[in-house]
């Protein structure tokens, strides 16, 4: 049987094949200390919600909403010569949108964790090992 949407998979098996040890990640500490403070040039896409970005964002960024971003009149406002990071609350939805940008050839890291601020209220930024959850070791 044939793989499903088998057109995508040439370019999937790309991204896969290309994507180095830092799995097009980069960490909040690593972004500021070579870009920020370097003054390296980059394009930084915050795609939370705007009311979050009205409360706080990284001084440059611009705001699409992730839901928002695959719209063609966004997507052209995205530069193709500039490398473009991608941050968000958690870090989840901007290694998703990364993923799906670098699939249409765009040069994108996704930062690392995010702002770390959930974006469900009272829901804190922890994950399984935090919650003392067991784990087994092979």
């Amino acid at each position: 049987m044939a793989c499903p949407n088998s057109a995508l998979l040439p370019m999937i098996q790309t991204f896969v094949r290309d994507t180095q040890d830092d799995w097009n990640y980069i960490t909040p500490t690593a972004f500021y200390e070579d870009y920020l403070k370097k003054g390296r040039s980059y394009y930084l896409l915050d795609v939370r919600e705007p009311k979050a970005f009205a409360q706080g964002h990284i001084k440059g960024a611009k705001n699409i909403f992730w839901l928002d971003l695959f719209d063609e009149k966004n997507l052209r406002k995205l530069p193709k010569n500039k490398k473009i990071f991608v941050i968000c609350y958690v870090g989840h939805t901007a290694s998703q949108v990364m993923s799906l940008l670098k699939l249409l050839g765009y040069d994108v890291t996704a930062i690392k964790f995010g702002y770390g601020i959930s974006p469900v209220q009272g829901v804190p930024v922890a994950g399984w090992t935090d919650y003392n959850y067991p784990v087994v070791k092979s």
